[in-house]
């Protein structure tokens, strides 16, 4: 079974390789379609059963929640096997689906990853935000992970993300940095700082992006941000903008972690996500507009 190489590992982690690899072009479909390929070869011998996540691997303590819908359940697989290769492992990952996506499901994949710590659990249709609300309306209250069902997550993602887990920040690993007028209102999200580097102090002005992952820490999140009525109305399809405006009113500024990597997409993913709906569309802006006053 091949491995990546040394050099090709490091390409996918810190600032070099985040700065090569950052715009939507052809590298990073070339990088993406390799690490694929490897990834594709490596889930048939785990469904085979002739590779085993290692026992051995130290447990991060944290759990780990995402969430998928039916045009990326092909390519499901793929991200929960980047997060069974971590370094450190989750003690949990929840695979959050609506009822009709769960039966989608094929039965071969459910029971090879369950028996690895993965629970496929089905909720009602809160869009994007499946990831982190039913989690907290489940009784969550020690601090857990989201991250996207669309990306090739490095080795070290999860070690790097919570070593900086801080008590006076909500922290994630990519982030935006909100530009503002005269008031001090966010200017449209064309307008911002796109994935920018670390600083060594938390910002009202940074914006978590979910797609590097973030740490969520449920008594944060008072009950105005759990109103399922409110985020449908306001933010359906923009849970990173909701956990920014719900963070900012509780005074919690972001934190960007010292970690960086490009946030590799799986190739043909991008036609079936929110990129669509948010970037290009200007979606963000439309839900942005509704809580803007907030993260002023």
């Amino acid at each position: 079974m091949s491995h990546y190489s040394a050099s090709f590992a490091n390409l996918l982690n810190g600032p070099l390789g985040t700065r090569v690899l950052r715009n939507r072009g052809r590298s990073r479909a070339i990088v993406s379609a390799l690490i694929v390929k490897n990834l594709r070869c490596h889930l048939n011998d785990f469904l085979d059963g002739k590779w085993l996540p290692s026992k051995s691997t130290a447990s991060s303590g944290y759990v780990v929640s995402l969430t998928s819908w039916r045009p990326r359940l092909p390519d499901l697989p793929l991200v929960l096997l980047s997060l069974l290769r971590q370094s450190v492992l989750p003690s949990m990952i929840h695979v959050w689906l609506t009822p009709s996506d769960y039966g989608l499901m094929d039965p071969v994949v459910v029971e090879r990853f369950s028996a690895y710590g993965i629970r496929f659990e089905t909720c009602d249709d809160l869009g994007p935000h499946k990831k982190w609300l039913p989690m907290i309306e489940g009784g969550a209250s020690d601090p857990f992970v989201i991250c996207d069902d669309d990306i090739l997550y490095p080795r070290n993602w999860l070690k790097n993300l919570l070593a900086e887990d801080r008590e006076d920040a909500y922290v994630g690993t990519r982030c935006h940095r909100i530009q503002r007028d005269e008031s001090g209102m966010p200017l449209s999200y064309e307008k911002w700082n796109r994935d920018v580097d670390w600083e060594s102090f938390p910002s009202r002005d940074l914006f978590i992006t979910g797609c590097g992952g973030a740490i969520i820490h449920p008594n944060r999140i008072n009950s105005e941000f759990r109103d399922r009525e409110a985020i449908l109305d306001k933010c359906p399809k923009a849970n990173d903008i909701w956990l920014k405006a719900a963070h900012a009113v509780a005074g919690i500024p972001c934190y960007k972690t010292r970690y960086s990597f490009p946030c590799l997409e799986i190739p043909g993913t991008g036609s079936s996500g929110l990129m669509q709906t948010n970037v290009d569309a200007g979606g963000n802006d439309r839900q942005l507009y509704a809580v803007r006053g907030l993260i002023k």
